[in-house]
């Protein structure tokens, strides 16, 4: 019999792309000195560190060839203007955007590294989305539960001495208990300082527009874990079980106690299949032109190159 210690799980958030919101940019909305705007009539819930796709639409929302001109030239690697672009985001409390190159430099807003805005010719349309980033930890979390139902249809027939039932459709929901900080303080295994902390999900909430759903990866067991009194190769050690499930959050709480550190219960529904798996989570088919880009990726997992020794 193996038995897992708790230590050994966790959870894993991904940023999932999300449907594209529609607004307008004017001259008004751009100040170029302090290179920050904002969308018309729209209360932006971007959040510091979000990669943004931002278009210029026509007025059925399509994309068009017309410049995306309240950005300078030099925001695109190609130093030319185009009609849609990729940045880095710093949102501020009252709906301020500044476009950043990097995440590094939207989290540390410097105005010297903001990208460069000029002042529109016009009022136009445009669309922005939130674009897929890989999977973090969520260092802080206490404990996870993901519970599954299935419907049941009684399709007894008149006559019949017993009632008669099928299993339908399943679904799922769940609840996340982790420490609330603003600051990572946890001890995730391969720490590369990019973990998420539980205010992200407080903001996540918020964010009903273009957010509130994120993909959860639920680890049983995470790489480089074994049970106790079993003996297994490396090969399977790192092997992550886990359950994968797009998600959208429903509720989230704050508990504070005087004597204790504060922590947070986030509640959410599944939106589609719940997987369980038992496979290599981190082994990558690297794009040689790029060192560590990904050429190749399925579920936030990657793809298996060869069964290391």
């Amino acid at each position: 019999m193996a038995i897992w210690i708790g230590e050994a799980g966790g959870i894993r958030l991904g940023r999932p792309d999300s449907e594209r919101v529609y607004t307008f940019v004017s001259p008004s909305d751009v100040d170029v000195g302090s290179k920050r705007f904002g969308f018309k009539d729209v209360a932006s819930n971007l959040i510091t560190g979000d990669q943004i796709w931002i278009r210029r639409v026509d007025d059925t929302g399509e994309p068009t060839s017309d410049l995306l001109d309240f950005v300078d030239a030099s925001g695109w690697g190609d130093a030319s203007q185009h009609s849609d672009g990729q940045w880095f985001v710093n949102a501020d409390s009252v709906g301020g955007i500044r476009l950043f190159a990097t995440w590094q430099a939207a989290i540390n807003n410097s105005l010297d590294d903001a990208i460069t805005l000029a002042t529109p010719g016009s009022s136009y349309r445009v669309s922005y989305e939130l674009i897929k980033s890989d999977d973090s930890f969520l260092a802080q979390t206490i404990s996870w539960t993901l519970n599954t139902d299935r419907d049941v249809a009684d399709f007894t027939s008149l006559g019949d001495s017993f009632k008669q039932q099928m299993g339908t459709l399943v679904s799922g929901s769940g609840e996340l208990d982790c420490f609330f900080d603003t600051t990572w303080r946890g001890g995730a295994p391969n720490y590369t300082g990019e973990e998420e902390s539980a205010i992200y999900l407080h903001r996540l909430a918020l964010r009903q527009e273009i957010g509130a759903k994120f993909t959860g990866v639920f680890l049983l067991k995470r790489s480089d874990a074994v049970p106790i009194g079993t003996l297994i190769d490396r090969a399977e050690a790192r092997q992550e079980l886990f359950y994968t499930a797009e998600c959208v959050i429903t509720s989230v709480g704050t508990e504070l106690v005087a004597d204790q550190p504060i922590h947070s219960k986030v509640q959410f529904v599944t939106t589609g299949p719940i997987r369980l798996l038992f496979d290599y989570a981190g082994d990558y088919l690297i794009q040689e032109q790029t060192p560590g880009g990904k050429i190749l990726q399925e579920s936030g997992f990657g793809v298996l190159l060869e069964v290391p020794a």
